[in-house]
């Protein structure tokens, strides 16, 4: 480790120790030397390897309207000072940060515990934790990551997944093909109701929805069909009634029709498993197991929507461990080669049915904080572990 200064108001970085100045960041960028420490430097703790310093790894968030960026501050905060303490400086950028050579960027400073703008090289790496999709979809989103590209700068994970095109991705690989409930793309009534009458029960989810926004399940019953969302449910005597009120919504936006799959339980309650998965040297692993036990509603086990969690411990016999990392090696394999993009890490939804298949519901590209201290944890170990590599072998 060494010790690099950063002068706030001359926006300079300065070093007391190699005359000829160490290298920093993607483009090698000279850390000049002085003789002495810099009265108004602040000092920051980083890695040396021969003449190179960091890397420096940027955190990639939205812009605000004063000038500075929106995100989960916790969260960010913890991987900031993760990577801290493992030699590299971590800065959160937004897409109006980097110029040329450089990028106007913040940290958490542990020592004054307080953000910080600072100017620094361009990073080795850029680590995708854009908070919303209509961001993504912003002209200035699409710079970025054509900047990176074109400069050669890892950038992961590339974009919040579509619950369709993975579903599509995902069923051409044999070893997961059979792990998938039927699933399809809700286009017409007519969908809906081939769907219902050859399942009974169904799940219509937003194949951008999240948290258990914009699901519904559909149940089929001789009066017409019952219809439940995590707030509440509702009747209606005719699949055509249910359809005419909300039609515009669905039809604007893709929706899946997804088989409902009779699901295990545990003390009467239906449950799913969460995956947190990195990659690591040649392919994808899992970090963490997380479950989630379904609320009151019973339509979903999202936390916030009212599910619970239990310890993995509770139901791990029920499940081949082997099984579950083989998945996990292959949806991570998949989501690569069809995408063609570096995918760091990912979550996978996937439940039990009471004969004891496996099913995956879903793949999600930016994982949530897991509750649990020990997956949160573990997690932030390897994402730390992976960020520096895929800076490092740049």
């Amino acid at each position: 480790m060494t010790t690099i200064y950063y002068h706030i108001e001359k926006q300079k970085w300065f070093q007391c120790e190699v005359e000829n100045g160490l290298n920093f960041g993607k483009t090698d960028t000279i850390v000049p030397f002085v003789g002495s420490s810099p009265e108004q430097g602040l000092p920051f703790s980083v890695k040396k390897d021969g003449n190179k310093v960091g890397p420096i790894i940027g955190i990639l968030t939205g812009s605000s309207k004063d000038n500075t960026f929106i995100g989960n501050l916790a969260g960010l905060k913890r991987i900031l000072l993760s990577l801290q303490q493992n030699g590299a400086l971590g800065i959160v950028i937004t897409p109006l940060s980097i110029r040329e050579w450089s990028v106007e960027a913040f940290t958490f400073y542990q020592p004054l515990q307080t953000w910080i703008k600072l100017r620094t090289p361009l990073p080795s790496a850029v680590y995708n934790r854009i908070p919303y999709r209509h961001m993504e979809e912003s002209q200035d989103f699409m710079d970025v990551v054509s900047f990176c590209k074109t400069n050669d700068i890892p950038f992961f994970n590339p974009y919040f997944f579509s619950k369709w095109e993975v579903y599509q991705m995902l069923k051409e690989n044999d070893v997961i093909h059979p792990f998938l409930p039927e699933t399809t793309l809700l286009k017409d009534k007519n969908d809906l109701n081939e769907m219902l009458i050859k399942h009974q029960i169904l799940y219509l989810k937003s194949s951008t929805g999240h948290k258990g926004i914009d699901l519904y399940r559909i149940k089929a019953f001789k009066h017409g069909v019952i219809v439940e969302t995590p707030h509440g449910k509702q009747s209606y005597p005719t699949l055509t009634s249910f359809w005419e009120k909300y039609k515009d919504g669905l039809v604007k936006t893709d929706y899946l029709l997804q088989k409902a799959v009779q699901a295990d339980t545990y003390e009467g309650k239906r449950y799913d498993l969460r995956l947190l998965c990195h990659y690591h040297k040649n392919g994808h692993f899992i970090s963490g197991i997380g479950v989630r036990v379904e609320g009151e509603n019973g339509v979903t086990t999202h936390v916030p929507n009212g599910g619970s969690i239990i310890p993995f411990e509770l139901v791990r016999d029920r499940f081949d461990k082997a099984t579950l990392q083989t998945l996990v090696y292959e949806i991570g394999k998949s989501l690569m080669n069809k995408t063609g993009e570096f995918i760091g890490e990912y979550s996978v939804d996937l439940g039990r049915s009471e004969d004891g298949h496996i099913f995956i519901y879903e793949i999600n590209s930016k994982p949530m904080v897991f509750d649990e201290p020990q997956i949160r944890e573990k997690g932030l170990e390897n994402l730390t572990k992976l960020l520096i590599m895929k800076a490092k072998t740049t």
